[in-house]
């Protein structure tokens, strides 16, 4: 249920950013706002819209009653505004820079990694080179150091907020004893009829330890039968776990509390050093959705 919740808001989300948008006379959305009409994901629901200005533009928008919109000081140029869905929108680049300026870093990286994925082509070195464009800024050193940290493999926040935090605590020596650390991390395994598929970790630690990023739509029906889903994810992991792997499943719950972090180091401790699993996969999970593409193509 929680899953189909999230898509009506996300759709509600859209028409509120739109119907907002119809009020600009020479406004230009950026931040979040703009990020959702690009279908990038965001980190917080989406309840006003952030607004820039062309440099030589003196007007503003009508004001709202209830705080729809954000007139940023920021300005820009008209070769830093493209169109999408009828709406004028800031350049991809000054979007991602300005959802960090203004909402922080934990914002601007869920949406960095989202637009890595949905747009393979778009590296680390390519935004970095986008950056040339943004005027300079307060900030802007610190968004081209998280553009570096960034990662192509994230598929939702989730998987973001959870590589970041195992991240940032190996980093800050709150988690030791890591000696490896990998994200969607594959291995061949059979499934309940007894074919080949693969099953990935969202993020693997010292070989063994699995970290499953356990949101909403894998039960929520959205992705198939609720006990369907359930059954695959005992079944894959059963199998896992007679090869020796350790499972630790992490919602948006266990994210954000300092207990996470100490569980992890429990398995480490109580597991040290690296194992390697049979059936290791010796590519990327986008490679592999390529490749299986491709198959069924020919």
């Amino acid at each position: 249920m929680g899953g189909h919740k999230n898509q009506q808001k996300r759709t509600q989300e859209l028409e509120f950013i739109r119907r907002t948008a119809e009020g600009l006379r020479k406004g230009i959305v950026t931040g979040p706002a703009a990020a959702r009409l690009r279908g990038i994901s965001t980190l917080n629901w989406v309840e006003q819209v952030d607004v820039v200005y062309l440099s030589n533009c003196r007007a503003r928008a009508k004001p709202k009653t209830n705080d729809e919109i954000v007139h940023r000081n920021g300005k820009i140029t008209a070769d830093d505004v493209t169109v999408h869905d009828g709406v004028r929108v800031t350049s991809l680049i000054h979007t991602l820079f300005d959802s960090y300026r203004y909402y922080g870093r934990r914002e601007a990286l869920v949406q960095i990694e989202s637009a890595r994925w949905k747009w393979p082509s778009l590296t680390a070195e390519e935004l970095l080179e986008r950056t040339k464009t943004l005027p300079r800024a307060k900030g802007l050193a610190g968004f081209r150091e998280l553009i570096r940290f960034s990662a192509e493999s994230s598929q939702s926040p989730l998987e973001t907020l959870l590589r970041d935090a195992v991240l940032q605590a190996i980093a800050s020596g709150r988690l030791t004893g890591v000696e490896t650390v990998e994200f969607q991390a594959g291995f061949r395994i059979r499934d309940r009829d007894g074919n080949m598929t693969v099953a990935w970790a969202d993020a693997l630690i010292n070989g063994f330890l699995f970290l499953e990023g356990d949101g909403e739509e894998k039960t929520s029906g959205v992705m198939g039968d609720a006990v369907e889903a359930i059954n695959r994810e005992r079944h894959r992991e059963k199998q896992l776990q007679n090869e020796g792997a350790v499972f630790e499943r992490v919602g948006w719950r266990e994210l954000n509390a300092p207990e996470m972090i100490r569980q992890l180091q429990r398995h480490i401790d109580n597991n040290p050093g690296v194992r390697r699993l049979p059936n290791r996969l010796n590519m990327t999970y986008r490679q592999w959705q390529e490749q299986s593409a491709w198959r069924r193509a020919g």
